[in-house]
């Protein structure tokens, strides 16, 4: 029995790293914008999380009453349900990769000479082994029926708000509750189950903001009055000695 929840535990990670490396392979920009949003704001991103378990099985019934008000509708309820049942499949998924991997990056940090997309993946190998950890802990305490118990309660616990915290950091970062600029390996100001990691934003600069030079900005025309010149320097203006006259 042991041995038999040992190698499901394993097998477990396996999976999970699976799926992470296709996801960090696909969808990296989407992955590394969770994991920094996550990592900005954690309590936040727990009760937007907890707010969405919330409303989920609302608004399915929402969706299927929508669905029944037409005959087509009816025929169209088995495919909503399951789309339904894939997006938050896919919302948890994404959340539990990107918690993992910010709380890696927290035990294992960047390390020095790698690229993003090796420490990336370091972390969340880190993050993953710290789940799977959690769980072989509780099953080797299986055999002691009060320690067991409280044991897998606390895995449970553990587990259930790392995919809380990522649920809701993938809410936020797709309404934009948190503005993203998604450059990975930079940490600012946040806590994570007890270790400091801290991603800063890169600039000031917002995402879809481009830092203009001084010397480009001119008076912009206003109620036809024509911009001024700016006028040369006096370096520029003198003669040379051997310019011709």
């Amino acid at each position: 029995m042991l041995a038999t929840t040992l190698m499901a535990v394993a097998g477990t990670f396996g999976i999970g790293m699976i799926i992470g490396i296709v996801v960090l392979m696909t969808a990296e920009e989407a992955l590394l914008a969770v994991a920094k949003s996550a990592a900005r704001d954690v309590s936040g991103s727990f009760w937007a999380g907890v707010l969405t378990q919330l409303l989920a099985v609302p608004a399915l019934a929402i969706l299927v009453i929508a669905c029944a008000i037409t005959i087509i509708g009816l025929l169209a309820i088995p495919i909503a349900a399951l789309a339904w049942a894939l997006a938050l499949a896919g919302a948890v998924t994404l959340g539990v990769l990107a918690v993992s991997m910010v709380i890696g990056r927290a035990i294992a940090g960047r390390g020095t000479g790698s690229t993003e997309r090796s420490a990336a993946l370091r972390g969340l190998a880190v993050g993953l082994m710290v789940l799977s950890l959690v769980w072989f802990g509780a099953a080797l305490a299986a055999g002691t029926p009060l320690v067991g118990a409280i044991s897998r309660l606390a895995a449970v616990a553990f587990t259930w708000a790392v995919a809380t915290v990522g649920l809701g950091a993938v809410v936020k970062s797709r309404i934009g509750v948190s503005r993203i600029s998604v450059q990975f390996g930079r940490f600012g100001g946040a806590k994570m189950g007890g270790f400091t990691g801290k991603w800063a934003a890169s600039s000031s600069t917002g995402v879809n903001e481009v830092q203009v030079p001084v010397s480009w900005q001119t008076p912009t025309p206003i109620q036809g009055v024509v911009a001024a010149p700016r006028p040369a320097d006096a370096s520029s203006s003198t003669h040379r000695p051997d310019a011709p006259r």
